[in-house]
């Protein structure tokens, strides 16, 4: 507070100081600006630098780099295959040098529940050889011998009974599907075994149905036994004939059984029966004729075993080639001219050989005949190979992913997958970045009702469901390809980053260097390019990188529903061509064969994990690094 007597603009006294006390310095030196001893460092260096000082965006990034290098290099130095279809190593798993060794991916897969064939079986050991599979390469001491109930029609479900079950109340005709010939002087029996009748009144007639003759009726059968009928007291012909044999089944009630156990036709010409249906011979060559029954089987063995195979060399053993060309045969002959000698012929037969050990052909069945295609005859042969020389291998060779249904190597093809689906995803992420930055930029930028009218658009675009763009391009398409495809990840693929940048827009636009510089005379496209999105870059690029792997997921997503590109078909891009065969595409196939095969599936999963995981934390070293809030801190 000021007083009245006070007056402010009274001089007050200041002390005075010696002059003495001070002094020059650098009076007799010349004195100039110092050069700065540092490199100026400009915006994309400075986000270099933020770039490398965080090792974990540095190591994602390297990852993310291997990948895409091996995607380019792996299709082109493997000299496996992964193009052509190859039965006889379909599905071999992974088996991987070093790790084989402690049983860890060592190529043994252990098979569960495998037919055996009964003849097959040594009696003294109990032991039987699993249909399919060679002997040689059953692991020692892992199989185990076992049986199971069945009642399939069934060639491996050995014994059991046949029977005929009644619907309804009434009768029905089972008969034998070929005829048994009889010869009258060899005095033929029939003989029937039957094990069950169950039901009021239900009985079977045995009859014959005799061509010209009509039928004759053997007998009836009332209760279970062994029923023998000697056919020449019941039909009366001199010479031998044909004919169908009969059961006739009636019940009183419903589901009326008669069960069976064999028919057999005897006659003196052998001890043996002529004719013995039993088992599984029983259950399919009769059938139902007439009336309202069933023939069902029951109380048949089904003989299994468990076991531990070695794939591999069963795949790379033997190989039957029914028709090889006489041009791969000579062509085979000549470049192992050196191996390929004959050790043995067949005097009967002069095309049939068999070649020492070494070469690709092991033994010649003979020459088919020829085909004559405009007046020139064509030769096949009739070959076994040893599949592993015949592939040019000196040892069986090492699948570290193993192989697909059709036999190709699936490490070289999973990287061959990503190379096509990188350049998907790279394309479309391109497109619909390209489209939503402008997009964005124009409505965040001018607001007001360009940007009312600009969202309305939007909100109608992104309304549209995923299945109506589908079905809408493939009007238009006609069929699945990879324009197709790139129009439908597009159409709506580019909201997302039209939406971030306006956000980024509308942040900015109204800060103090962006009115300044429009006071300043500024044209829109400078503010916008050069003042307002490289500060929202850091987000947008963020929200883009993850457009890559998203895309990849949602080409998988098409790809599943059969309307990707697809293996068979290709991108031609002039110089080279990439494969329909995708990630998405390896990912539907193998979820065919997650429960058998399950590395079918595992694999691709872990790519596109590792891709999805190196994406992210690349889009989140790339936001840091240009976030110009950011610029100069260490």
């Amino acid at each position: 507070m000021i007083h009245e007597t006070d007056n402010i603009y009274e001089t007050k006294s200041t002390p005075q100081v010696d002059p003495s006390m001070f002094e020059f310095v650098q009076v007799d030196e010349r004195i100039f600006d110092k050069k700065f001893e540092t490199k100026p460092i400009g915006y994309f260096k400075d986000a270099m630098i933020r770039f490398t000082k965080n090792k974990t965006n540095v190591t994602a990034s390297i990852i993310l780099g291997i990948l895409i290098f091996l995607s380019i290099i792996v299709p082109i130095i493997t000299p496996k295959n992964y193009k052509v279809m190859e039965e006889q190593v379909a599905f071999l798993p992974p088996r991987v040098p070093l790790l084989e060794k402690i049983g860890i991916l060592d190529g043994i897969v252990k098979f569960t529940e495998q037919p055996v064939r009964r003849e097959t079986i040594d009696p003294e050991t109990g032991i039987g050889i699993p249909e399919g599979k060679l002997e040689q390469f059953i692991i020692p001491g892992t199989i185990r011998m076992y049986t199971t109930p069945c009642h399939e029609k069934n060639s491996f479900c050995y014994d059991g009974v046949n029977s005929v079950r009644l619907r309804e109340p009434g009768t029905a005709i089972l008969q034998a599907k070929s005829a048994y010939t009889f010869v009258v002087a060899n005095n033929p029996v029939l003989v029937i075994k039957v094990t069950d009748l169950a039901g009021t009144n239900t009985n079977a007639i045995v009859r014959l149905s005799v061509p010209n003759y009509g039928f004759v009726e053997l007998g009836t059968i009332i209760e279970p036994g062994t029923y023998k009928f000697e056919i020449n007291d019941f039909v009366e012909l001199e010479e031998d004939y044909e004919a169908r044999v009969q059961v006739l089944v009636s019940s009183d009630v419903q589901h009326g059984l008669v069960t069976m156990e064999y028919i057999q036709l005897l006659d003196d010409s052998s001890s043996e029966p002529i004719v013995n249906e039993f088992g599984y011979d029983f259950s399919v060559n009769y059938g139902i004729i007439q009336g309202n029954g069933l023939y069902e089987r029951a109380n048949g063995i089904y003989y299994r075993a468990d076991f531990e195979y070695n794939v591999y060399a069963a795949a790379f053993y033997e190989k039957r080639e029914r028709s090889m060309s006489s041009t791969e045969y000579d062509q085979l002959l000549a470049k192992y001219a050196d191996v390929c000698e004959v050790v043995s012929r067949d005097e009967s037969n002069p095309y049939a050989v068999t070649y020492k050990d070494g070469c690709p052909i092991k033994r010649v069945y003979g020459r088919n005949d020829p085909i004559v295609i405009d007046g020139k005859e064509y030769y096949s042969y009739d070959v076994v190979l040893d599949y592993m020389r015949y592939k040019g291998y000196d040892k069986i060779p090492y699948y570290l992913f193993g192989t697909d249904y059709e036999g190709k190597d699936y490490f070289a093809l999973l990287w061959y997958g990503l190379r096509t689906s990188l350049f998907v995803g790279v394309v479309v992420a391109a497109i619909n970045i390209s489209i939503g930055i402008v997009y964005g930029a124009i409505e965040g930028y001018y607001g007001g009702w360009v940007d009312l009218l600009m969202e309305r658009f939007t909100e109608i675009v992104g309304r549209i469901p995923f299945l109506v763009w589908l079905s809408f391009f493939l009007l238009i398409f006609k069929k699945p390809g990879p324009v197709m495809l790139i129009m439908l990840l597009t159409v709506t693929g580019w909201l997302g980053v039209a939406s971030v940048t306006r956000t980024q827009f509308y942040r900015y636009k109204g800060r103090e260097y962006v009115l300044a510089s429009r006071t300043l005379g500024a044209k829109d496209s400078r503010i916008i390019f050069r003042h307002i999105l490289p500060n929202g870059i850091g987000t947008i690029i963020t929200a883009s990188v993850l457009m890559v792997p998203a895309v990849i997921f949602s080409e998988s997503t098409v790809s599943y529903l059969g309307y990707g590109i697809g293996r068979g078909t290709s991108i031609n891009l002039g110089l080279f061509k990439l494969s329909g065969t995708s990630i998405g595409v390896l990912l539907a196939e193998g979820r065919s064969y997650i429960i058998d095969k399950p590395y079918l599936l595992v694999f691709p999963s872990i790519i596109i994990s590792i891709l999805m995981i190196t994406f992210n934390m690349f889009g989140n070293a790339l936001r840091d690094a240009f976030n110009p809030s950011l610029r100069g801190s260490e």
